[in-house]
Formats: C-alpha cells, structure tokens, sequence
C-alpha cells in the first residue's frame, strides 16, 4: 500500500484500505520530515477495525511481518516468533515491551494515521 502525505507530515492517507481483510496486514512506507529513510508501519484488520504498529519488533529490533495474523488477531515478528496485539501494542504471551501504536481513523475506504509526536507503546 502507498501512503499519501498530508500536508503536515503529521497525518498520512493510504487509500484502497477497504480491500484489507480480516485478519490480514499490510506494510505501509511512509515520508519522515528531513532527509532520513522513510518510516515504516503495519496497518492490521481485527474485528472489522484498522489498527497500526510501528514496524519495529521492540524486543531486538526485528520487522513485524505483513501477511495473515496468527489467529487472525496477532501480528507476528518473524525473528523470534513474538505476537503483537494490534489495538495496543502489547506483547502476548511473552515477556516484551509494547509495539509502537499509531492513531488511525478510518473513512471512506481511507486511512488516516497520525504519525507525528507518538512514541512507543502509545495508545
């Protein structure tokens, strides 16, 4: 999915949102103010809701993956097999920091997330 920036960098916009499905996960890259390499989040579909997590697994810096969640609820990072819950962050059934959460606000089939000024574990 390709985001689309606001005018602010603060919110971003990724259209076609309405044809994630359930318990499925998509990367989504997205522009950071300066020059720097563009920020990552994983937009998730849990009970008919769009959730986002920073892509970053907190535990040693692996990639939550894309793809199907494991059980059609958890995002997974495939480094050490840690579950994420995408409406918080929170681990599951391991001893880790939270994932890095981001406000979405979903309408008309696109999603805006607020990335600007949140940190880990935000909720």
């Amino acid at each position: 999915m390709d985001a689309r920036s606001a005018s602010d960098l603060d919110v971003i916009r990724v259209p076609g949102v309405d044809r994630l499905p359930e318990g499925e996960a998509r990367l989504v890259l997205f522009p950071r103010h300066g020059d720097g390499p563009p920020g990552e989040l994983v937009l998730c579909r849990v009970g008919g809701r769009l959730f986002a997590l920073g892509s970053e697994c907190p535990h040693e810096g692996g990639r939550i993956a894309e793809g199907p969640l494991e059980g059609g609820r958890f995002a997974v990072c495939p480094l050490h097999q840690y579950k994420f819950d995408p409406r918080d962050g929170e681990a599951v059934e391991v001893e880790c920091g939270p994932a890095r959460t981001y406000p979405v606000r979903e309408t008309g089939g696109t999603a805006e997330i607020r990335v600007g000024g949140v940190q880990g574990g935000a909720r």
